[in-house]
């Protein structure tokens, strides 16, 4: 919901709608829904989940008597060089580098207490916000040309806007070095957010060991739980959302605190209803086709970036810039209904799927069995 700006919009669109492309009707409504909902609340899912599976793997291993650590680090090793080749070669934004990077911070604190990894979790959430609010509270002390500067970013003028797009739309071998260049800003980037991907790391560790998507919490209990944060995250959020439209997404709109913190709340109630969803023996069939698209997350990460550079990049068929946020919402639901059928699919005579099974048997150093007996 939100990559698909990227991979079919000029970098600026994706935090100013302003910057690029119709924003009436439809499109402001796409917009609206997607930032209340999605933005920042997925990814937050995500990088929780990933402590979670460090912490599912590390005790695992441990149980059959091997060594948690060389086999994570060797799991994340591969994963940044699956990570370097997708961001390089492929998409400027890739995360499965940074992931890497930061899983193998999250695992040296896998067997500390629940109650320090929730503290230090809140500490490195709360360096990162205060890192965010650096550039706005420093806006009334920049230069004009440094103000400048951030605007050309923030609401780059035609003559940019026409030269990104223009290379966007060049062959995969014309691209090369602006792909590359924008790969690495955008590696430093995501650098400003190694604390809050950390902290959430380590808060997936914590929510683990204290069995909450076990019987840690009653369905009770998860639906209060679930219903405050949405209302509250929500309300958060909506306080900048609501002025940045009405006041025309000014320039100090840049990295908001709002959606920082609401996103946590807001993913947090997701996950109460997922596991009150899990819980249930209502839909299992949905369930069960939801689960085979999860076993093949990782080729379907890297699927979708095929599917959309194809789509949007001068490669394939050159449609970069020409989509409307409404048309990308279509997209997306296509790509879903595709990925969704192929999953399903797949798993019916496969084990792993092919970016899942490449991964483990570089993990374990020998090939991995493949098809299902």
């Amino acid at each position: 919901l939100l990559n698909i700006q990227s991979f079919s919009m000029i970098i600026a669109a994706y935090q100013n709608p302003l910057a690029y492309g119709d924003f009436t009707g439809g499109n402001q409504t796409v917009y609206y829904f997607t930032h209340l909902f999605a933005d920042q609340k997925f990814m937050t899912i995500f990088a929780t989940l990933f402590g979670t599976g460090i912490a599912l793997m590390a005790a695992r291993q441990e149980q059959k008597g091997g060594s948690a650590r060389g086999l994570h680090y060797r799991r994340m090793a591969i994963l940044a060089i699956i990570g370097l080749i997708h961001l390089y070669l492929f998409w400027y934004g890739d995360i499965l580098f940074f992931y890497a990077i930061v899983g193998m911070l999250a695992f040296t604190v896998r067997n500390k207490t629940p109650r320090f990894l929730l503290i230090s979790a809140f500490f490195l959430l709360l360096i990162n916000a205060l890192l965010i609010y650096l550039p706005g509270f420093a806006l009334p002390y920049m230069s004009d040309a440094d103000i400048h500067e951030m605007m050309m970013e923030w609401q780059p003028t035609e003559d940019l806007i026409n030269a990104e797009i223009n290379a966007f739309q060049l062959s995969w071998l014309e691209q090369m070095n602006h792909r590359m260049k924008i790969g690495s800003d955008m590696l430093l980037n995501l650098a400003f957010y190694s604390f809050r991907v950390l902290g959430l790391m380590m808060t997936g560790i914590a929510l683990y060991k204290v069995d909450y998507f076990g019987a840690r919490f009653s369905n009770r209990s998860l639906i209060i739980q679930a219903i405050l944060c949405f209302c509250v995250g929500c309300s958060i959020i909506l306080t900048r959302l609501n002025f940045n439209l009405e006041q025309d997404f000014p320039l100090e709109s840049i990295l908001p605190q709002e959606n920082y913190w609401g996103s946590l709340l807001l993913a947090y109630a997701y996950m109460c209803s997922l596991v009150l969803f899990c819980r249930t023996n209502r839909l299992a069939r949905l369930k069960a086709s939801m689960a085979n698209v999860g076993k093949l997350a990782l080729t379907n990460y890297l699927g979708q970036t095929l599917i959309c550079t194809f789509i949007f990049h001068g490669w394939g068929l050159g449609r970069f810039g020409e989509f409307d946020r409404t048309e990308q919402l279509l997209t997306v639901l296509a790509i879903w209904a595709i990925q969704i059928i192929f999953s399903n699919s797949w798993v019916k005579h496969f084990q792993y799927g092919p970016f899942e099974w490449l991964w483990r048997s570089m993990t374990y150093g020998k090939k991995q069995p493949m098809l299902r007996h």
